[in-house]
């Protein structure tokens, strides 16, 4: 009897750690150096890609947080919906402004890795 009630604290315990673990998870962000990096990995960016490609992220982060703070804190429909809006143009701006960096061959790697990326975001949505 003991036993079974030290395997059940230990479950739980585990239980509340991982969940604890998974709240925190996706609000956790990759640094602009992290994110540069998996760029490097992936489409193997030389020193100025990296340099260039680190100041667009900077910037982005900048020019999007107050976005995302403000849909936050947005009550009314329509005030999300413009905000929603400002957050895809920007979105396209930074996008665009990868792309000038790279060359035809690594924004080619780039577009599939996004595209993989929506595919399996679309495939989660329909799950839950």
């Amino acid at each position: 009897m003991k036993r079974l009630l030290m395997v059940c604290v230990a479950v739980l315990a585990v239980a509340l750690c991982s969940s604890a673990f998974a709240k925190d998870y996706p609000h956790s962000k990759k640094t602009p150096e992290q994110r540069v990096e998996r760029l490097t990995t992936m489409l193997n960016l030389t020193s100025d890609q990296q340099a260039k490609i680190k100041d667009i992220i900077i910037r982005r982060d900048a020019e999007m947080e107050p976005l995302f703070k403000s849909l936050s804190e947005a009550d009314d429909k329509e005030e999300q919906r413009e905000i929603k809006i400002d957050i895809l143009e920007q979105h396209q701006r930074y996008r665009k402004e990868l792309n000038d960096v790279l060359t035809d061959e690594q924004e080619q790697k780039y577009q599939e890795f996004i595209h993989s990326r929506m595919q399996g975001q679309k495939i989660r949505k329909k799950v839950n």
